[in-house]
């Protein structure tokens, strides 16, 4: 809905690059997480994740850290201290 907060929307990326020519690089890892502002949560693009590794388009070391770093995100949503402190703050000074 236009102008209503619905939730958070994470993607589970590589720390992004600046490149020589100004442009930024970031590497996504497939895994996303949905989260509504009660915190509920739901995590999408798993079969994309496998899909990437069966074919060798991410190593072993990426997929393990894609889901390592969604166990740490889920972590934080399940402990209640999502979203981040600074998040809550523009928040509040957007009204959302």
């Amino acid at each position: 809905m236009h102008g209503k907060h619905t939730g958070y929307y994470c993607d589970i990326v590589m720390t992004s690059r600046l490149l020589d020519d100004g442009r930024v690089e970031i590497t996504d890892l497939f895994l996303d997480l949905w989260i509504s502002p009660n915190l509920r949560y739901r995590i999408l693009d798993e079969e994309e994740l496998e899909e990437a590794f069966e074919k060798g388009w991410v190593n072993k070391q990426l997929y393990d850290k894609a889901k390592e770093e969604l166990e740490k995100l889920v972590s934080i949503v399940c402990r209640g201290s999502f979203p981040p402190r600074d998040v809550r703050h523009l928040e509040t000074k957007l009204r959302l």
